[in-house]
Parts: structure tokens; sequence; C-alpha cells
């Protein structure tokens, strides 16, 4: 079994600059504005299409 690889951290780019006062996003900061995410389904949700109030059923039947 081979052993997956480990994500590798690229060296800062010398050609770039950070403007005064700003930081970049830290990891933390990240995982932090995505636990405040509303939770969404993973797959496409199949609508309800049965119940009281489904226009294609017999609603003379319950009386």
């Amino acid at each position: 079994m081979k052993r997956k690889d480990l994500p590798k951290m690229t060296p800062r780019d010398p050609d770039q600059m950070m403007i005064d006062g700003v930081a970049p996003v830290s990891m933390g900061e990240r995982l932090g504005w995505l636990a405040e995410q509303p939770m969404q389904p993973r797959r496409a949700q199949k609508p309800l299409d049965i119940g009281f109030w489904n226009p294609m059923r017999d609603q003379i039947e319950m009386f």
C-alpha cells in the first residue's frame, strides 16, 4: 500500500509584497470561518412530493 504524500508548504515568493497592517489568512481563521457557515447537504436532496397537501393525492379519501 502506497503512502499518501504530505502536503508541502510553498516558500514565500520574494516578488510579492505585503501591505502594512494586513496579515495573511491563517489556517485557524480559515477553519473558523468554515465552521461558522451554515451546514449544506453533500448531495442534492429529493423533494418530498407526498403528504397531506400533495395536490396529486385524492383528498376525498380522508372524509
